[in-house]
């Protein structure tokens, strides 16, 4: 029949007649396409994408809108307590540039929907329901996110605007300042978004990671001026020498806080060639990673923004808390009394590292499998004992990384402070977060490279074969 017979010229596919049409009874976009692309890009190459953005990022981070008062901003962040800050938005915050408001909406955002899980069991059984209820979770994330970049950007372009933020107050200058933050905000939270898609590590803690190296250069200067201009020779050469050994040392610390971990003993029953199988069970000394750091940083600022929110950071006893809450007063000699900011730093540390141990790591279902598999903790029954153990150790494990962390993170605040170097973004918080991100990479980076020489060696095998 003639409906049998083959076409002499094929029709063109239909992927190429209509790019963004119906194919296979699926719409599809332009922006999924390029997504679907850059996805299936080698790891060098999705590489040289992520640095491309962070530069985009950077150069969105260094120019400040023309009727923004730059020195307003430096003096509020230089003065309260907000090096931190800063460093975290990397220096956007300062600028009051496009990226003004940096991650920091998302970081809110995190902290909101974390703590809305002990309320809402709703929120925490979708959180603990696979890939399919964690990425609606990101998602609810997201949109958090962005509702808040409109309305920290609405805040700080009327509530410090009116205070001398911005050069010309007007309605139309606020409503362009508000519109620019805001827009900044949501392409951050798209990009870290994006990085998180290409599987190469979180986009917030590459955005974070970038941020902080890029106040370094400013910090490596304000040290020179302090300890190294208008000084001899021989006192010049021994405070280089100085601080670069505490710099190495406390790099060499969070290094040493991320790779260590307990090893719990795991024993399987099946046997094998006549022998047991033995194995480790391991347990990070720094469990829940850097977000307890992050979320208590981020907490403790607040109050100080709220305050200068208000205009009553000179009135009273509210300057003396905002001395408490000002992580530059702690540990002073002259005004020991403000360290109590610090005990409140702890406390909160060591509430979020208890709250991310019992969303992100779960001893039952640990156990549970350890049980499926036929393994065994030496002299610990399996089940309800098993779990009761692990539960155990991963919190004295937890507590004790989180203890180190914090020490380390307060000791370096009490240096700086007491050398008069107490606004330096490179403190023990920076540096923290900075090597748990660069280990978390460089955990990432090898097991991805051990899957692509996996793919190369089967590859290979196949066209030998």
């Amino acid at each position: 029949m003639i409906k049998n017979k083959p076409a002499a010229f094929p029709a063109p596919p239909i992927k190429v007649a209509v790019p963004c049409g119906m194919i296979m009874g699926k719409q599809y976009s332009g922006y999924r396409t390029f997504k679907s692309r850059t996805k299936d890009l080698k790891l060098p190459a999705k590489l040289a994408v992520v640095l491309f953005l962070i530069v985009l990022i950077r150069i969105g981070s260094s120019y400040p809108l023309p009727f923004v008062n730059g020195d307003y901003m430096r003096g509020l962040l230089g003065m309260q307590g907000l090096a931190f800050l800063n460093a975290m938005t990397g220096g956007s915050m300062q600028q009051m540039s496009l990226f003004a408001l940096s991650i920091s909406p998302y970081i809110t955002a995190s902290i909101i929907m974390q703590l809305m899980t002990v309320v809402f069991p709703s929120i925490e059984e979708m959180q603990k329901d696979g890939k399919t209820g964690q990425d609606r979770f990101k998602n609810i994330t997201r949109i958090l996110a962005a509702a808040l970049s409109v309305f920290q950007s609405a805040a700080m372009a009327i509530g410090l605007g009116a205070k001398g933020l911005l050069l010309t107050y007007t309605p139309a200058t606020v409503l362009i300042a508000t519109l620019v933050w805001s827009i900044g905000g949501v392409i951050l939270i798209g990009i870290s978004s994006y990085i998180d898609w290409m599987e190469i590590g979180s986009g917030i803690s590459i955005i974070l990671c970038a941020n902080i190296l890029s106040t370094f250069p400013s910090d490596l200067f304000a040290i020179r001026d302090v300890y190294l201009t208008n000084r001899l020779p021989a006192v010049i050469g021994v405070n280089a020498v100085l601080i670069t050994m505490v710099f190495l040392a406390v790099i060499a610390a969070c290094a040493a806080l991320y790779m260590t971990q307990k090893e719990i003993p795991v024993v399987n029953s099946r046997k094998l060639a006549g022998s047991v199988n033995k194995s480790t069970f391991p347990i990070p000394l720094n469990t829940c990673s850097v977000m307890p750091v992050i979320f208590a940083s981020s907490i403790i600022s607040m109050p100080l923004i709220v305050i200068q929110f208000l205009g009553k950071g000179n009135d009273g006893i509210l300057i003396h808390l905002v001395k408490g809450f000002s992580s530059n007063e702690w540990f002073k000699l002259e005004s020991p009394q403000y360290s109590v900011g610090a005990l409140l730093y702890f406390l909160l540390t060591t509430f979020f590292t208890y709250f991310y141990l019992e969303i992100g790591f779960n001893p039952m279902e640990i156990a549970d499998n350890l049980k499926k598999s036929g393994a065994t903790i030496p002299g610990i029954r399996p089940g309800k004992p098993t779990e009761e153990y692990i539960r155990k150790w991963s919190v004295r494990v937890a507590l004790t990384g989180n203890t180190i962390t914090t020490a380390l993170i307060l000791a370096m605040h009490a240096v700086c402070n007491n050398s008069g170097m107490g606004t330096l973004s490179i403190t023990g918080t920076s540096i923290i977060i900075l090597v748990g991100v660069v280990v978390e990479e460089k955990k990432l980076f090898a097991s991805l490279l051990a899957v692509s020489k996996l793919r190369y060696k089967k590859k290979g095998s196949l066209i030998h074969a």
